[in-house]
């Protein structure tokens, strides 16, 4: 095994046989000698012994068929040395194996070159004019092993007795190992994971469940699954309800870990505490709420009664709300709950239609309805709630079109134009962007409405309507209807 993964060679020394012909009575040949001295070199500087050196024993010559074997190497082999001299030049055998290498990479991920390195090296045992290099060569320098000290002069190859020799070697293979660390720092390099696509509003907390809340935010993150930034007390009341609800409003899902202590004290307020504010914020909108609380907690021994109260009513399900999922459970437990829970929520890769439910406020409760219905027909929802002016935070829903195949408008407690607005605005974000969106769905709500009323003059996305507004429960009728034409919609 190579020390690049995904590589048979980490390096493969291309040469001409005759520039391995022994002479003087030495015991190796050049080419052979080079070799010989390279791994063990490599291997110190690099502190691995996987390295792995391919190079052709045999000495075939420009007369030998090009071998299927040298051919499977040189395409599993990461980095090329080529002993240029003139007998390299000469052999078609030495062209065919540079040819090969640089064709079968050039065009691939990585390529030939590895940053401003490449993966082509060229050795010149001979003083050879640039001009004459092969073009694979590029615009690299050569690495020269050779006596010339004229331009004009051919010089030869160092004999291996030689201090210049050593001298020149050691800083080949300084270069070597350099090339190599880069390349396994590239391949190693994990894929950056894409952009979260999920976001969690996680609630302040008492102090006892600080680190649970921590531990949790770490294991969610390494799902990618984002976390909305803290909003950091202190805040004084008014300030801190609004930061909280623009980020509620970012949200799909938020998470609130609640027990027997209620928690710091929102600046000014004696009976008013960041973690059930923030939970009570959370309550008022149509998003998701996980509500944990200890198995052993006792609510009645609580002693500040507005906490008490809370508590209280949020296990009773007093509170006016929907989308609650509330577990009494052990802190161990929490991590893996939130983490099920914010899974089953996002989108699937398995083809599985996602949609963005773009309502007001006003219409919160059907929202929460029709996102549980399109849960269990496996159509993946986002919500996307505002209020007021219909135009504001187009961004938030440019960032949610991104992440869906299909936009449903809620016309219920709102004005016609309210709809309109919201629907050409992203109209042209789809148009603008070039989404893959081609058709809307508005559904109708109580009070009565005429269906004739939405007409937008643009031709680019197609509007399907779903009347439900003279029945103040969701019909299932109308509801199955729904879900197969969102799922017939290509």
């Amino acid at each position: 095994m190579a020390y690049l993964k995904d590589y048979k060679h980490d390096i493969f020394i291309s040469y001409c046989h005759s520039d391995n012909l022994k002479q003087f009575d030495e015991p190796l040949g050049w080419v052979e000698n080079f070799y010989q001295n390279l791994r063990p070199s490599l291997v110190k500087l690099m502190g691995s012994k996987k390295l792995t050196i391919w190079w052709d024993e045999k000495g075939l010559d420009g007369n030998t068929l090009f071998d299927d074997t040298i051919a499977d190497a040189l395409k599993h082999s990461a980095i090329l040395i080529c002993l240029n001299s003139p007998s390299y030049l000469n052999s078609e055998y030495c062209k065919k194996e540079l040819d090969l290498f640089h064709k079968h990479y050039k065009d691939k991920t990585p390529g030939i070159n590895i940053g401003n390195r490449s993966r082509i090296l060229n050795v010149l045992l001979y003083n050879i004019p640039y001009t004459e290099w092969p073009p694979e060569f590029g615009g690299a320098a050569g690495f020269p092993f050779h006596d010339a000290v004229e331009e004009d002069e051919k010089g030869h190859p160092f004999t291996f007795n030689d201090g210049k020799f050593k001298n020149t070697f050691l800083d080949f293979c300084d270069s070597v190992s350099k090339l190599i660390e880069e390349f396994h720092e590239l391949i190693e390099k994990p894929e950056p994971l894409p952009p979260p696509v999920f976001d969690i509003f996680f609630g302040e907390v008492s102090d006892s469940l600080r680190n649970t809340r921590k531990r949790t935010i770490a294991e969610l993150k390494k799902q990618n699954i984002e976390i909305i930034p803290d909003i950091p007390p202190p805040f004084e009341k008014d300030k801190h309800e609004a930061a909280v609800n623009e980020k509620l409003e970012n949200a799909e899902l938020s998470v609130h870990l609640l027990d027997q202590f209620p928690g710091k004290n929102i600046d000014g307020e004696d009976a008013l505490w960041y973690p059930q504010k923030q939970a009570e914020l959370s309550l008022l909108t149509s998003k998701p709420k996980f509500i944990w609380v200890p198995a052993d907690l006792n609510i009645e021994t609580i002693e500040e009664e507005t906490y008490r109260t809370f508590l209280r009513d949020l296990e009773n399900g007093n509170l006016p709300a929907t989308g609650i999922k509330y577990v009494r459970g052990s802190k161990s437990e929490v991590t893996q709950q939130v983490i099920d829970m914010a899974k089953n929520m996002q989108p699937k890769s398995d083809g599985q239609v996602s949609v963005l439910l773009d309502t007001h406020y006003n219409d919160q409760l059907y929202a929460w309805e029709l996102y549980k219905g399109l849960l269990e027909n496996e159509i993946q929802p986002f919500i996307n709630p505002q209020e007021g002016d219909p135009k504001k935070n187009v961004n938030m829903l440019e960032e949610r079109i991104r992440q869906v195949r299909k936009l449903i408008f809620f016309y219920g407690k709102i004005s016609h134009e309210w709809v309109i607005e919201r629907m050409k605005a992203a109209v042209q974000l789809v148009v603008e962007n070039n989404y893959p969106i081609k058709e809307f769905f508005v559904l109708m709500l109580p009070p009565h409405k005429d269906p004739g009323q939405l007409i937008l003059e643009q031709k680019a996305i197609r509007i399907n309507v779903i009347n439900n507004s003279d029945t103040p429960q969701l019909d299932p009728n109308v509801l199955q209807q729904f879900f197969k034409s969102i799922k017939a919609v290509s």
